[in-house]
Parts: C-alpha cells; structure tokens; sequence
C-alpha cells in the first residue's frame, strides 16, 4: 500500500477528475465516502468547502488536500466490498489527520472531504485505488497543517499496511528498481543498435511501460519507468546511466571490444534472456564512475527540472 498528498488550489478541477474518471471510455470511478458534504456535482460540493475558505481564509491559495491511496496489485483482492474499501479510506484519513498533522477526533470531526474509488489505473487494470480531495480548513476557521504531508502520508501507508499485512512501499521499492534496472541493462546489452524507441518498446515486452516526461517548452526532458507493482520512477532513480542524456552512451559502453554481443542467448520469442545485472555493472562502473563525479552539479539541477516538469504535468493531468 502506498499513499501519496499534497496541497492543490484548483478543488472543481481535482473533483471532476475524481469523480468521472474514465479508460478505455470505461467510467471507473464510485464514491466511497463523504464527511460533512452534501451536494450531488462537483461543483456543488466544492462550493461548500469554498464556503467555508471564504469565511475564514480566503487568501488561502492551497486549500485543498489531493490524496491518492494504492493497494499493490498483490494486495487488491484482500479489499474487496464497498464496506471494506470505505473502511480502509475511513482509517487511513483519521490517522494522517489526527496523528500526523495533529487534529483532535473533534477537529477531524469537521472536515469536509470526499473519496472516490477509481478500479484501476491508465497503466495497470489490477490497481485499485482511492482519491480523496479534502478543505483544509475547518468549519471552526482552523487551517490544517501540510507540513512535511507527503512524508506523513506515506508513513501512516507503511503503518496500515504492517498492521493489515499489506505489502509495505518501503521494502517493494528496492525489488522494483532492481528489476527495472536489470531488464534495462539486459535490453541495452541486447540491441543491435541504439534507438529510445526500441528501447521503450523492448521494455514494454519486459512489462515495464516507459513514459517520456516533456517540458513547457515541448522538449523531451526525461522518462519514467512504471514497474510491474504499479509504481512509477525517474530513471534517474533507478540508474544515473539510464538517464536521457546518458543512456545511449552507457549503450555504447555496453558494446565496447570487451563484450561480444554473440555471446548473448535469446529466448525463443528473440528476446534477450536473463543476464545478471552484476556482470553489466562491473562492465559500466569502470567508465561512467569518474562522469558521475564531473556531473554531479548538472545532476542536481536536472533532478530539480524533472520535479518541476512532474509537478507541472501532475497538475494538468492528475495521472496515477
């Protein structure tokens, strides 16, 4: 189980998505659950938050909670009635509020917020997962706080998913990004030649989806790869080399004079079978370490393009 929040401006906008989400012209989307809301459209319902900001903050910009929770594609048969989901969303928002964010029960007992179920993703069918879109203010003028509320939801995540035996984000992490990094290096060490193209595509076969990430500008700025649990990552966060601008040269370095390529066994489907990571690492550690340390500042001032461009392109789109 993973759950991620944040604080947003645009209520309707977040709401509409929420509530009428649809793939494949599937409509997707259920409520749950609703705390102290009453009006049937997205519109009516945030009014009555926007009520509520206006009567006590109306220069508040960021006024709302956007919080998504995901079970693991493992996990999503162990919560299956409308009862059982509700329960769990129930649960979740009273401990990220009253433990984390430091509400009484009675403070929690005035918030305004509305979840929705949505059956499963743009990426992965399996993954059922809720959207809850709650006033940060309360009815009695009190701001709630959203100090450090990506790191506290997580962790209220990780403590749910201990206590119900739920797969915990935390331990998941490393094995999804292991097995990304693997079939990565295994692709590259298995192309003919370069191409990103192929590259995505090979990588769609391993059951990995690659999404390119584009600036304002509309320039290709980076990628991220989806793992097969349904949590998405920079390449940056799986391997340095795999990074837009440094893919095709660890590619290159890959099929250097000291690595013959007809030494790699294929499946029967073409593919490249199974080579172990170690054996490309040792490969790759020698060349690319001393440009690790040369890039470093440039490393620091890309992660921080791509946090932009994500959060920009989260705003627009609302993806999960």
């Amino acid at each position: 189980m993973i759950a991620k929040a944040r604080t947003i401006s645009y209520g309707t906008a977040k709401l509409e998505y929420d509530a009428n989400k649809t793939i494949a012209h599937v409509h997707v989307a259920s409520e749950v659950c609703r705390h102290n809301l009453y009006g049937d459209t997205s519109g009516e319902i945030t009014r009555e938050m926007h009520d509520v900001q206006e009567n006590h903050h109306r220069n508040l910009l960021k006024c709302y909670f956007d919080i998504v929770i995901t079970l693991s594609e493992q996990d999503a048969g162990k919560v299956n009635s409308p009862e059982q989901c509700s329960e769990l969303v129930e649960e979740y928002m009273n401990r990220l509020m009253t433990r984390e964010l430091g509400l009484s029960q009675e403070q929690f007992r005035q918030m305004q917020w509305m979840g929705y179920q949505h059956e499963q993703t743009d990426h992965n069918r399996n993954l059922r997962h809720w959207h809850v879109l709650a006033n940060r203010v309360l009815q009695d003028g009190t701001v709630v706080s959203d100090s450090f509320i990506g790191k506290k939801a997580a962790k209220v995540a990780n403590d749910i998913s201990r206590e119900r035996g739920f797969s915990v984000a935390e331990e998941i992490s490393p094995k999804n990004k292991e097995e990304i990094r693997e079939a990565a290096f295994r692709i590259l060490y298995g192309m003919d030649t370069f191409s990103f193209d192929i590259f995505k595509m090979l990588m769609a076969v391993e059951g990995f989806e690659v999404r390119e990430a584009y600036a304002k500008s509309g320039k290709l700025q980076g990628y991220y790869i989806l793992s097969k649990s349904g949590t998405q990552y920079k390449a940056s966060a799986i391997d340095r080399s795999l990074t837009l601008g440094r893919i095709e040269n660890t590619w290159k370095i890959l099929h250097k004079g000291q690595v013959q390529k007809k030494t790699v066994a294929r499946s029967p489907s073409g593919n490249p079978t199974r080579i172990g990571t170690h054996t490309l690492s040792s490969i790759l550690n020698a060349h690319i370490s001393s440009a690790h340390s040369r890039n470093r500042e440039d490393e620091v001032g890309s992660k921080r393009s791509h946090y932009d461009d994500e959060l920009e392109e989260r705003s627009k789109g609302y993806s999960m």
